[in-house]
């Protein structure tokens, strides 16, 4: 039997994130995939790096999570980020003593702002409607999900971790209590095999439960079902949220030439359970026009749905979907069912997903008796072009063309 020392299942941004963590501590591992990279909620988001701004009066130390990531994302992958900066716009008819309980926030996450007057905002945002009360600037900024899942996974496979893709785990193996292995099959040729390892790490987000249960296992995730639209232009410079409770249609992400818009929260039975509600678009329209006044003569060239892996524990009870923490949740099922060597990482953010990363690798490296530092707020993704060749690329390409390159 093949054999490696780490499996991690799932091949969303935290999935291939954990597999180049453990390839930059030097720790074999096969990161498993039943799609195609980024085919779960990695890819039907709207791929907004958070400043933390949305989680500051809920949740401040989420917040702090997130206005730390998302520098150091800035810092170790530029190339999969816009740094378009984002705004928090007062509108006439919300609450004046939530933008003071916001800014107070801020104050204590530790997120940098600056207060706009309406002119200032209408300035350099001439879409916004000109009765805002006023505005705050933030540091949120656009991330392409696609491929920064693809440079965690290329950087990962450059240290020698392997990938399957469109490949199903069918079940675990086990000596007792304690994991030995998985067995596998290829979905498109059929083919079967097994694979013997001392960990197995489920980063399966929303399939999280289905993953837990080839151990035996229960995981609490409840599937939030989020609709965003994709507007065929860019409507705004930066990222724009309104400055009250989180709720429907309050966000506009410029994404390259378009803009998204987003999104709903509705409680479904399962991640395959995408199908969007009857009106469910012109309901998000007439939200987002609320922020946008242009939105109202913007074309929509595309609708999509994803499913949030929320973790659910019982003490959640019914609490709705933008009740339940964006945090994220390490189980570690020897502690939790006595099953040694299987950990669930679920919940959480696009955002924190190297976090996430981290403190799973740092639990499998002290389960293991390895003693290998997390290296990956430091180490780029990807290796910054050589000054040289930039150089002899001016001298024969247009500069549009090189910016791109």
């Amino acid at each position: 039997m093949d054999r490696t020392q780490v499996v991690v299942i799932g091949g969303g941004c935290t999935g291939t994130g954990i597999l180049w963590d453990l390839a930059l501590r030097g720790i074999p591992a096969v990161l498993f995939e039943l799609g195609d990279l980024a085919h779960g909620a990695t890819g039907r988001c709207h791929g907004l790096l958070h400043s933390g701004g949305r989680y500051v009066v809920k949740d401040v130390s989420a917040a702090r999570e997130c206005v730390t990531e998302n520098q150091i994302l800035k810092h170790i992958a530029p190339l999969c980020i816009d740094d378009t900066g984002g705004l928090f716009v007062e509108y006439e008819e919300d609450d004046p003593n939530y933008a003071k309980e916001w800014v107070a926030g801020c104050k204590k996450a530790g997120i940098p702002i600056e207060e706009l007057s309406p002119a200032e905002a209408c300035d350099q945002e001439p879409c916004l409607p000109a009765d805002i009360r006023g505005a705050y600037t933030v540091p949120d900024a656009h991330i392409n999900p696609f491929l920064l899942t693809l440079a965690n996974c290329r950087a990962a496979l450059d240290l020698g971790a392997k990938l399957k893709t469109y490949t199903e785990v069918t079940s675990i193996d086990f000596n007792g209590k304690r994991v030995r292995g998985v067995r596998y099959r290829d979905v498109i040729t059929g083919e079967e095999g097994t694979l013997g390892c001392d960990a197995i790490i489920s980063a399966a987000g929303p399939w999280a439960d289905k993953v837990a249960s080839l151990a035996g296992l229960s995981v609490p995730v409840r599937c939030d079902r989020g609709s965003l639209l994709i507007l065929n232009q860019r409507l705004t410079h930066r990222v724009i949220n309104r400055c009250r409770k989180p709720g429907d249609g309050d966000i506009v992400v410029p994404g390259g030439p378009v803009s998204l818009l987003g999104t709903t929260s509705i409680t479904v039975t399962g991640p395959e359970d995408l199908a969007l509600k009857d009106g469910e678009v012109e309901y998000l329209l007439g939200l987002g026009a609320e922020l946008i006044p242009a939105i109202r003569t913007a074309r929509v060239i595309r609708v999509f749905t994803g499913v949030r892996p929320l973790y659910a524990p019982k003490s959640t009870g019914a609490a709705g979907g933008r009740e339940i923490s964006r945090g994220y949740a390490l189980l570690d099922h020897q502690e939790l069912d006595g099953v040694e060597g299987f950990i669930s990482i679920v919940g959480g953010k696009l955002t924190t997903y190297r976090l996430m990363a981290k403190a799973t690798v740092d639990l499998v490296c002290r389960k293991l008796g390895i003693n290998q530092p997390c290296r990956t707020d430091r180490v780029p993704l990807q290796a910054p072009v050589d000054a040289r060749m930039l150089d002899e690329a001016a001298e024969i390409l247009p500069p549009p063309v090189l910016a791109k390159l």
